[in-house]
């Protein structure tokens, strides 16, 4: 309760003082050309269940503000573009989907249509398909919907949309031994890729707060053949950015209009130094 408390009044605190100190003007200034936004989802709906989800309404106009007012990127785009240190548009930005539920195909997908939204979708491999009593088992709280199956996976690809891995089983890789990692990360990555006959380039760490990820498992995700991995953690990216330890700018439900756009031109930036305290974060 602590902690929802602290972040449903502290997230719209931040962005006020971000925005209104001056942060955002100076982000942009600096910045200019050299830094790029992530976006993440946990599941967009009528009326969400879930705590991290968000109503389609608001994901349509959030799409629509992204299409209107930044420069959309695939995620592979991004990386590629931050790794070769090349000019990137003013306010890149691209957009990501965690979990694999089916909301992703029968609400979000066609809004990222209407609106031409490249977006990434990262998916606990061994769930897809399976139905949420099944998962209830394995991944407890996770199975709050229903997940996509492989047909709707490969509909989506083939109009765009990009998938990752978030491993088998959406279990926090730290926990793990090396080879149990080892096996989360090579095996989901190896059923991506034969399931959609593309390569499976990017990796989203489960839950991706700063107890779930280590240097250790970025090294096991590169030695498996990630070229890049997405965190939890708030923030920009540029070109010095450690690119197995991407950040993102997490968007919930309750995020208004308002924060939105404000977390667009960086106003969540500073969430980063809430996201570090650890015992603050929750678990989406």
């Amino acid at each position: 309760m602590a902690r929802a408390s602290i972040k449903r009044l502290g997230r719209p605190a931040v962005a006020a003082l971000a925005h209104y100190g001056g942060y955002c003007l100076l982000a942009e200034a600096i910045q200019a050309g050299q830094s790029a936004r992530i976006f993440s989802y946990h599941g967009i709906h009528d009326q969400p269940a879930n705590a991290y989800a968000v109503a389609s309404n608001d994901f349509a106009q959030h799409m629509q503000f992204l299409a209107q007012q930044c420069s959309l990127l695939t995620l592979d785009r991004l990386v590629a573009c931050l790794r070769k240190d090349e000019p990137l548009p003013p306010r890149a930005v691209a957009v990501t989907i965690d979990d694999g539920y089916q909301d992703a195909y029968t609400h979000a997908f066609p809004i990222l249509q209407r609106w031409a939204v490249p977006a990434t979708v990262f998916l606990p491999v061994d769930f897809i398909g399976a139905a949420s009593a099944q998962v209830e088992q394995v991944a407890g709280r996770l199975a709050q919907a229903e997940f996509l199956s492989w047909q709707q996976v490969a509909e989506m690809s083939r109009h765009g949309i990009d998938f990752g891995s978030h491993t088998l089983s959406h279990v926090s890789l730290t926990r793990l031994s090396p080879r149990q990692a080892q096996v989360e990360l090579e095996r989901s990555k190896a059923r991506l890729e034969d399931e959609l006959g593309k390569p499976a380039t990017g990796l989203a760490y489960p839950y991706g707060t700063v107890r779930d990820f280590s240097p250790a498992v970025e090294r096991l995700a590169a030695e498996a053949g990630y070229a890049w991995a997405v965190t939890g953690l708030s923030g920009v990216n540029t070109a010095r950015s450690d690119f197995y330890a991407l950040r993102r700018t997490k968007i919930e439900r309750g995020d208004g209009r308002t924060l939105f756009a404000r977390a667009a031109r960086g106003a969540l930036d500073p969430w980063i130094v809430v996201d570090r305290l650890g015992w603050l974060v929750g678990k989406p």
